[in-house]
């Protein structure tokens, strides 16, 4: 079934229905690994990259849970000593049980975009939850598991080539708050993948470090090209594939991300973390989820306005299909002098589909309003190839 055919409010009930038989203690696992609080950063990191994790819970007194730790949280405090203590840099993630439903789940998830999060009984953790763990149920529904991955990729992909420095990769994942990204050569054919995890290893092993930004690369930054740290040769989908094949390629081979490649060349990016919001976008709720990421603290007094700027623009996308998640990504770029230029990245999830825009504007209100009206454009766009398919259809019968 394509997204298109997602509009029918009884079928989406039904969809939810369906995932939300799974609860977070059916899917958690019950073993796990933590840190004490007095636990070093330097001790942190060589934990996490031991065990391939990238966050890991704190926990004091048998499992009582103090918060986590996280590769994002430390990227973002790169002038931090590394002998500094987990206690100082945890943060407090939204609370999950063993009895909350998948779709609430998987919007606790992409409000914190961890990888994984705890499952706390009162105040002790008794499982974690990861991402993966949500999306194995999604090929359960047929629904969901028969659409094409190029419904819900990311076709607007940052990327960085094979001759940048480091450097670049770690300012570019900060800027996006990601951790992955796609190396393309000159001709724009994708040759490997580059992530935080692979830069941390080599700075571990490279060089002595006393703060977290140099163990990124971020602080007196390594001057090695991204080709040098890469993977080669990344496993890849067509854009036709359908989304139980994206899965089981990501679980099969243990990775997050996986490019969408067609005649060698890079046509988008799906995450666990896309599959994870399409699964919340299903949740009940009463208003649109809307969650905007990336604004620095100079830009949060534009804040309310943006609200009522992206309120106007979901009102309006209402009367052709319904909104039911949209999420918004802000980056900042000092392009001329002080002159600072943003770059925002939406993706709106209807009743029907998926839809993904960007708008780059010198100033972050029109940046807004512009993307709104291009989704909006795009919902209207796609509802009247609908409607143009449903009278082909009834003309051939």
């Amino acid at each position: 079934m394509r997204g298109e055919n997602l509009e029918s409010v009884k079928v989406r009930e039904q969809i939810r229905s369906v995932l939300d038989l799974t609860k977070a203690g059916d899917i958690m696992k019950t073993e796990f690994e933590v840190v004490d609080p007095d636990t070093t950063i330097s001790n942190v990191v060589s934990r996490m990259r031991a065990l391939d994790l990238h966050e890991i819970p704190v926990v004091e007194d048998h499992n009582k849970f103090v918060g986590i730790v996280s590769y994002a949280s430390l990227i973002k405090r790169r002038n931090l000593p590394i002998t500094t203590k987990a206690k100082s840099v945890v943060e407090i993630p939204p609370k999950i049980t063993s009895s909350t439903v998948l779709t609430d789940l998987a919007e606790k998830v992409v409000s914190t975009s961890y990888r994984q999060m705890p499952v706390l009984r009162g105040k002790r953790i008794s499982g974690i939850v990861s991402r993966e763990d949500i999306v194995r149920i999604v090929p359960k529904v047929k629904e969901l598991a028969s659409m094409p991955v190029s419904e819900i990729m990311t076709t607007d992909v940052r990327s960085v080539r094979e001759k940048d420095p480091i450097r670049v990769a770690v300012d570019l994942m900060s800027k996006l708050e990601i951790r992955t990204l796609p190396v393309v050569d000159d001709g724009g054919k994708l040759t490997g993948i580059i992530g935080i995890k692979e830069i941390i290893n080599y700075n571990w092993q490279e060089r002595r470090r006393e703060t977290v930004g140099e163990l990124v690369g971020s602080s007196e930054p390594i001057e090695i090209e991204v080709g040098s740290l890469a993977i080669d040769h990344p496993l890849t989908v067509a854009p036709q594939a359908h989304l139980h094949e994206a899965i089981r390629i990501m679980i099969d081979n243990k990775i997050s991300t996986l490019p969408i490649v067609e005649d060698e060349k890079l046509k988008g990016i799906i995450t666990t973390y896309d599959i994870v919001e399409l699964v919340a976008s299903f949740k009940a709720r009463d208003m649109v989820y809307v969650q905007i990421t990336g604004l620095e603290e100079e830009d949060r007094l534009s804040l309310d306005v943006m609200d009522e700027e992206i309120e106007r623009g979901l009102k309006k996308i209402a009367k052709i299909s319904k909104p039911a998640l949209f999420t918004l990504h802000v980056s900042k770029y000092n392009e001329a002098g002080n002159v600072a230029k943003y770059s925002l990245n939406g993706r709106l999830i209807t009743e029907d589909k998926v839809f993904v825009a960007k708008a780059t504007e010198w100033n972050l209100m029109k940046a807004t309003i512009s993307l709104m009206h291009t989704l909006s454009e795009m919902v209207k766009d796609a509802k009247d190839e609908m409607v143009d398919q449903r009278k082909k259809a009834r003309l051939s019968l």
